[in-house]
């Protein structure tokens, strides 16, 4: 059977919005069938929702040995799968863990791969796959030919799917006896930082060198719990070691999508504005008017931020007190 097959991500035991949106990519290219795959362990739940994508069916490896992640484990399970989907096309959302097993996989079975794509589109059979390249200062478009081929799909480029009260057909896939090379050893967890999770947060509230010192970060965090917000970063504060990697949004550190983004003191280096392209609105506070930040925002401020954002955080709490 040819089509096109999505894998589906997890976060925390849970279907990630990022699948939604890979469905909706398989969508706009235009061949069907469109089926879903899913890799892990206790996946009811998630196999549940993911089925009810606008599928026209869904394959489940469920099993013990899919957990905890080994890049090996879900590469086997994959290629099983595959194997009964038989596809044309193969889409995965980009994580941290997609980025270890599908180039695993890929070259195992020999087939071309095109990572970080933000369009799709087929010219004859051939798959023109468009990505940024240069630090996101260039939108390449590359040809992929072969019976086969892989895409891992940038988050936020492509708005999610919507659920829908049907739900597919699912085919349990057996996996593959496996022994693996690798073993977990020990897992250690980041702390958590407060507020919503950057990656599927509505708001974001962003600072860089332009505020000055690390003294003044508490202004980030601030806005943020104001507006019930993340609280992102750019790579020059990650390195100064002002805040930790896990907050960095960048072209080597998250994509983000959210409805507002309030960059406060960044330039908007070509880097950091890779990670936003997903963004609906920027809201620029900056003190240099000729700072690349204001090119791709909505609203843009121009001034100090260590006047202006108090000023603006106040306002904000005063107006939520108002509302109850």
């Amino acid at each position: 059977m040819a089509g096109i097959l999505v894998f589906g991500s997890l976060s925390d035991g849970e279907l990630a919005g990022a699948t939604l949106e890979a469905v909706a990519a398989a969508q706009a290219v235009g061949q069907t069938p469109v089926q879903g795959a899913l890799i892990g362990h206790d996946l009811a739940a998630a196999a549940g929702l993911f089925a009810r994508a606008a599928l026209s069916g869904l394959f489940v490896s469920d099993h013990p040995q899919l957990t905890p992640y080994i890049a090996e484990r879900h590469a086997a399970a994959a290629a099983a799968i595959i194997g009964r989907a038989a596809p044309d096309l193969v889409l995965f959302p980009q994580t941290a863990e997609t980025a270890e097993w599908v180039p695993l996989l890929a070259g195992r079975l020999g087939v071309p791969l095109a990572t970080g794509c933000t369009g799709l589109a087929f010219k004859g059979g051939t798959l023109i796959a468009t990505r940024p390249v240069c630090g996101g200062a260039v939108q390449a478009e590359y040809e992929v030919d072969g019976p086969l081929r892989f895409a891992t799909l940038a988050p936020g480029a492509f708005a999610p799917v919507p659920t829908t009260a049907a739900c597919v057909p699912i085919m349990p896939v057996a996996v593959p006896d496996l022994v693996s090379r690798v073993a977990l050893i020990e897992e250690k967890p980041e702390s958590a930082a407060a507020g919503p999770r950057l990656k599927s947060a509505k708001i974001i509230v962003s600072g860089g060198l332009g505020l000055g010192a690390k003294e003044n970060w508490h202004l980030v965090e601030a806005t943020a719990t104001a507006l019930g917000a993340a609280v992102g970063a750019t790579r020059a504060v990650v390195e100064l070691g002002w805040v930790p990697h896990s907050q960095q949004i960048g072209f080597s550190g998250q994509k983000v999508s959210p409805d507002l983004y309030l960059a406060i003191g960044i330039s908007g280096a070509v880097h950091h504005l890779a990670g936003l392209t997903g963004a609906r609105a920027i809201v620029a506070i900056n003190k240099d008017q000729e700072a690349s930040i204001f090119r791709v925002a909505r609203f843009g401020v121009v001034g100090d931020a260590k006047e202006i954002v108090p000023a603006f955080t106040a306002r904000v709490r005063e107006l939520r007190a108002t509302q109850g």
